[in-house]
Order: structure tokens, then sequence, then C-alpha cells
């Protein structure tokens, strides 16, 4: 049989399975070219088309029947715009993305970290540098400013910034705090270095005289200590503990609470009371803290 002019093995393969045929994927091209031509002309009435003809037209329906150039490009200029606005979209829910967490404040205190009280109506926010948020009561930051002449967050020591303390002093102003303005304090910062410097020498003054204290405590010489303690030791720790309390009553309290502690000796090696001198020691000091015993109370 002649096939040169036949269709391929594939096309006829094809128009085999459209019409149905089994077992045509083991015969040959000649024999499948010869069983279609038989099956063309199987008791039709019409005369059957060619076997050539009919995989033209099929050809020539897949032709029709596919895309025109200007139609794909057409589905392809949506596919592309329609990817262009869901990268848009994502692009902006990544730069909305920052926005929301920069408005969403992490507050981390529920109480004054100064006084440890309830959070008033006047309160100054400080945002730290890990984003974080910390609240304070005004009057007892500008305070806490004030008498210790630190420009800085209490409890992390980040400097205030100019335009920190300029919203603490309007805080202080709708507070109606009678206190000096925290901007002004710092342009004048010299003076608290020097009431610190004078602070510090009075506190190891003092220091010195509980030492005396704590030595006539430990001693086996009972009369000889209260001799000490009225005549010298108590007379001079009472003038120099008032001249701080002047100074800054606040670090005076503090420092009285360490004298105690330091005499009484820690819990797990409390101080040997030999001398018996202990409690009235520790009365002087408790008396003193109170501003009961100045130094006018030993006759000077």
């Amino acid at each position: 049989m002649e096939t040169r002019s036949s269709p391929s093995m594939q096309e006829l393969r094809v128009i085999a399975h459209e019409r149905g045929l089994k077992y045509y994927m083991h015969l040959s091209k000649p024999e499948l070219f010869s069983l279609l031509q038989r099956k063309e002309g199987g008791g039709s009435a019409a005369k059957p088309a060619p076997v050539a003809d009919v995989v033209k037209e099929d050809a020539m329906r897949r032709v029709e029947s596919a895309p025109t150039p200007a139609a794909t490009a057409t589905r392809t200029s949506e596919r592309l715009s329609s990817r262009k606005k869901k990268r848009k979209t994502r692009e902006n829910d990544k730069a909305e993305a920052p926005r929301d967490k920069k408005t969403t404040k992490m507050v981390i205190n529920t109480l004054d970290p100064i006084m440890l009280t309830e959070l008033g109506p006047h309160t100054f926010e400080f945002t730290r540098t890990n984003g974080s948020v910390v609240v304070y009561n005004v009057e007892s930051l500008v305070q806490y400013i004030l008498a210790t002449g630190d420009f800085s967050e209490p409890e992390t020591r980040i400097p205030f910034s100019d335009e920190d303390l300029r919203r603490i002093d309007v805080e202080a102003s709708k507070a109606e705090l009678k206190e000096n303005s925290v901007v002004d304090a710092k342009k004048n910062k010299h003076k608290f270095e020097e009431q610190k410097i004078k602070r510090d020498g009075l506190e190891r003054c003092a220091s010195e005289f509980v030492n005396k204290m704590l030595e006539i405590v430990e001693s086996d010489d009972p009369e000889e200590g209260e001799m000490l303690l009225i005549m010298s030791v108590f007379p001079s720790f009472s003038d120099i503990f008032e001249q701080i309390r002047r100074s800054d009553s606040e670090y005076a309290k503090h420092s009285m609470g360490h004298f105690i502690q330091y005499v009484e000796g820690p819990k797990n090696r409390p101080t040997v009371d030999n001398s018996g001198l202990m409690q009235v020691i520790l009365g002087f000091l408790e008396d003193v803290g109170k501003g009961g015993q100045g130094a006018s109370a030993f006759g000077f």
C-alpha cells in the first residue's frame, strides 16, 4: 500500500482514538491506515472522505479554535495587571504594618515607678529605646529631678532630651504644681553638682561617727562608751545629720536607714552587744531620723 501521501502515524492514531477503534496502538502505520480506510467506507451511502482530508479538516479546526495573537496578548496583559495589583496590595500591607506597630503603645507599668502609687490624672509618658512606654506621675517625677539633679529616666538612666524636659514642664503646668522648671534646672546644673559634693562630704563625716558608735557597742567598757557617746559622738552626729536633712530630706531618710542597718549588722551575723549600749544607740538614731534629737539637745 502506498502511504507516502498518507498522514503521519500520530495523526492516524488521533483519528482512530476519535473513532473509538480498539487496539489501534498495536497496528503498524499501513495497517492502521488501511483499517481507517475500511471504516470510512463501511456501508455509508455518501462517499466517505479520505483519511488525509479528515486529518486536514481536523488540523484546520484546531487552528481555528486556537487563540489569536491579539487575544493572547490581551490575556497576558490582564494577568500582568492582576499580578501588579496583588504585588501593590502586599506592599501597601507591609507599609501599613509598621505604622500600626508605631501607633500601638506598649505601656509596661500600672503604678508610678518612683512612689509605687497609682497613676493619677497628670502623667508623663516616656518611650524607651526598645519602644516600650513607661508612665510617671508628673509630680513625683518633677520632685525627683529637682531633688537629685539627675536629668535621666529613673529606672533605665536614659537621659531625658530637652524636648522631654519641656513636655514635663507642660504637664506640670497643667497639674498646677508649685515646683521649679526642670528645663531651667538643667541650665543651672552646676548647682546640683555643688550640692552633691557637699552632701557626699557630710555623709562621709556622719559615717565616721557611726563607725565610732559600732566600736563602742562592741567594746567591753560601757562606762567609757557612755561618756564618748554623750560628750562627743551623739552631738557631732546630730549636727552633721541635720545639715544633710536641710540639703536633701529624702536623701537623709535613706542614709539613716543605712546607718541603722550597719549598726545592727547583717541578719546572718548580727552585731554582738558587748557594752549593752546597742538599744541606746539605735533609739538615738531613730530619734535623730525623726528630727527629735538635734544638736541643741546636747547644749550645742
